[in-house]
């Protein structure tokens, strides 16, 4: 199955002038996370807003998230976080169904989970000992009780003679890759610097800032749950690495599609939040379609950031074939 997709800015940059402009507008809404309903446009008479809702109908451009007195939008192939999924009974099987569910989470906004980090520190593996904490005797590590952050996200921390090595989990809420997202990983690693402040009483601590982030998943997921024979591919990408795509069960028991690939960034807290900052300006901006950033443009955490300041026009993998099955 050759995958394609066609990207929703080529179709609006055809409309008229006015048109072209409200559908924008729309859009830019919608990448901060918000439908939007005729009183989001209160310069245009109810009259004037439901032609031109109408007429990004008939072009396939927009869908009804909410029925009401007060309809709200989005356009095709934006994530709200609202969308009504659809349901097919289509699983390993080639066809129009799974084409389409695989184009539209290739569209969803990239979130991370399961991050690996660590930082150096002596004392705290001493207090730990003096705590009356044991340790593995084959690796000499001291393995704390995960530590509950969020719903559905917590931090599993491993404390060795001379480093502390730290994973977040959050397969089932994995944190949005834009300015949100920044600001959401950084609590998380501020409140584990101030519980192992509290619980250790360290002086070597390093700051939260300088602490190496050295792995995590990068991942988009499909909105369109459907049920049939569970799947799972590998493919190798364009860059050397490799891209899974896989049926992934979530916690309301709907089964959604996941892209995912493995990054290794081995840079600082600070890079990384700022890496995520630049990435989301992009992302929520007018200049780029969703689609084409896949987990196959990303070679390397600082290289994503400069390469969509820099580049105007990334290949789709989608287009190209990437991920032929």
């Amino acid at each position: 199955m050759n995958v394609t997709d066609e990207s929703n800015n080529h179709s609006i940059n055809s409309l008229s002038p006015t048109l072209k402009e409200f559908a924008k507008k729309i859009q830019s809404k919608n990448r901060m996370g918000q439908d939007v309903c005729v009183r989001d446009f209160p310069e245009l008479k109810e009259g004037a807003f439901r032609q031109r809702i109408k007429r990004l109908k008939d072009k396939g451009l927009i869908i009804t998230v909410i029925k009401g007195t007060f309809c709200h939008y989005k356009i095709k192939g934006e994530n709200t976080g609202r969308t009504k999924r659809t349901v097919t009974n289509e699983g390993m099987v080639v066809g129009t169904n799974m084409q389409e569910i695989i184009n539209e989470a290739s569209k969803q906004v990239p979130t991370i989970h399961d991050i690996k980090m660590n930082f150096p520190s002596v004392q705290i593996y001493k207090n730990a000992i003096k705590k009356g904490m044991v340790p593995n005797k084959h690796n000499k590590g001291i393995f704390l009780d995960s530590l509950t952050l969020s719903k559905d996200i917590y931090a599993k921390i491993v404390i060795y003679p001379k480093t502390i090595s730290i994973d977040i989990g959050c397969t089932w809420e994995p944190i949005i890759y834009d300015i949100r997202g920044a600001q959401e990983f950084l609590g998380h690693v501020e409140f584990i610097r101030a519980y192992l402040y509290v619980e250790f009483k360290t002086k070597d601590m390093p700051h939260s800032l300088d602490w190496i982030v050295n792995h995590y998943h990068l991942n988009q997921d499909g909105q369109t749950e459907f049920t049939g024979e569970p799947f799972k591919r590998t493919i190798s990408d364009m860059v050397g690495g490799f891209i899974r795509i896989y049926a992934k069960k979530f916690p309301d028991k709907s089964t959604r599609v996941r892209l995912e690939r493995i990054i290794t960034p081995k840079t600082s807290v600070k890079n990384q939040i700022e890496d995520m900052q630049n990435v989301g300006k992009y992302l929520h901006s007018e200049k780029r379609d969703i689609s084409n950033i896949m987990p196959s443009e990303i070679l390397s955490l600082n290289q994503f950031a400069k390469t969509v300041e820099k580049i105007s026009s990334m290949h789709n993998p989608l287009q190209g074939g990437f991920f032929s099955l």
